[in-house]
């Protein structure tokens, strides 16, 4: 059986999300922002408790309940702020022993630094790190913290997804000599862009089932969102989805190109299953990323007004050409003259 795991990248997903290649989610904020987004693009921005409960879902989907409880720990504790500064302090420095066998002198230095109660006497102030000590403990094991009230949701959530008889047909087999599928497989490679400009890209899509009698491959993204999942076309629009399917649909036809089997496989329009909090009830959409309609980028017509966007190819070079330039204001902008405002207004 020809397999695409021999073009994966076998890092962590920690190095995978390190690595600078260019990704969706990036080129996807310069979709949504536009070029105010260029100075911060780089950085990385600080995950919301709707992306890390989204992470935990796919972690149970994709990895298995066994595995995810490798990688995360419930923990409901509340921490006083004094309290939660020293431990926070002491994993920032690399501490990963049992907090009982951190030396008392470290303890006491790092409390005078955090000007941690300092009117109290020592054997008091320690003994308020003591009985808040298990904020630490789940954390000095590197895991994932996650309370209870989300586990059970997403524990839910799993259930739902798989008591429905289609996400099932996608997310609850095991391979067979004709059928594989591949969950969360890391690939970082070079791609050429319809201008000639080569470039990295990287991607982890959530599951890639290749059927080897079929002669298809069909990329499958799992959604979590915050309102009902009949309503995700809506998400869609705001998140440009379309971007996801595009790019990673581009970038495994373009591994596969080379491939003397897989180069005559056929990739399907893409399917995202998405599921909501509010009401656990999944649903699969599919995006034909191939109509031809979205040849030049996704297109759509609501009413009697056609929406068109670009492509990630092209929005991918304008970021480039902006950096490259260190371009000072979007390249419509005359800094020469005046910019005549109807004209931007009707852009």
């Amino acid at each position: 059986m020809n397999s695409l795991k021999k073009y994966t990248t076998n890092i962590t997903e920690k190095e995978y999300h390190d690595n600078p290649a260019w990704c969706y989610s990036t080129i996807s904020r310069y979709a949504k922002e536009g070029f105010q987004a260029i100075a911060t693009l780089h950085e990385s921005k600080p995950t919301t408790p709707s992306m890390e409960f989204g992470s935990l879902f796919d972690s149970i989907i994709t990895k298995g309940i066994n595995e995810t409880k490798k990688e995360y720990v419930i923990d409901d504790t509340s921490v006083p702020p004094a309290e939660k500064t020293i431990f926070d302090t002491l994993l920032s420095r690399g501490y990963k022993v049992d907090f009982q066998e951190i030396p008392t002198s470290d303890l006491i230095n790092v409390m005078e630094e955090c000007s941690f109660y300092p009117k109290y006497k020592t054997d008091t102030r320690l003994k308020k790190l003591y009985d808040a000590s298990a904020y630490y403990d789940k954390r000095r094991t590197g895991k994932k913290i996650v309370s209870r009230n989300d586990l059970e949701d997403a524990f839910e959530m799993a259930k739902a997804l798989y008591d429905n008889e289609y996400c099932k047909s996608l997310f609850g087999h095991k391979n067979t000599d004709s059928i594989e599928y591949l969950y969360q497989l890391k690939f970082i490679t070079d791609y050429t862009l319809p201008s000639g400009r080569t470039v990295t890209m990287k991607i982890m899509p959530d599951l890639i089932i290749i059927n080897h009698e079929d002669k298809t491959i069909q990329l499958v993204d799992l959604k979590t969102s915050s309102v009902p999942a009949h309503m995700f076309k809506d998400n869609f629009i705001k998140f440009r989805y379309d971007l996801q399917a595009s790019i990673y649909s581009d970038v495994i036809s373009h591994i596969i190109s080379n491939d003397k089997v897989l180069k005559n496989y056929t990739i399907l329009p893409y399917l995202f299953t998405d599921i909501s909090r509010t009401d656990k009830v999944p649903v699969t959409h599919l995006y034909d990323q191939t109509d031809i309609s979205q040849s030049d980028g996704f297109s759509y017509t609501s009413g009697d007004k056609t929406y068109t966007y670009k492509r990630w190819d092209a929005l991918l070079d304008e970021i480039i050409d902006y950096e490259t330039t260190n371009a000072k204001v979007p390249s419509y902008i005359n800094l020469d003259g005046p910019n005549d405002i109807l004209t931007l207004l009707n852009k």
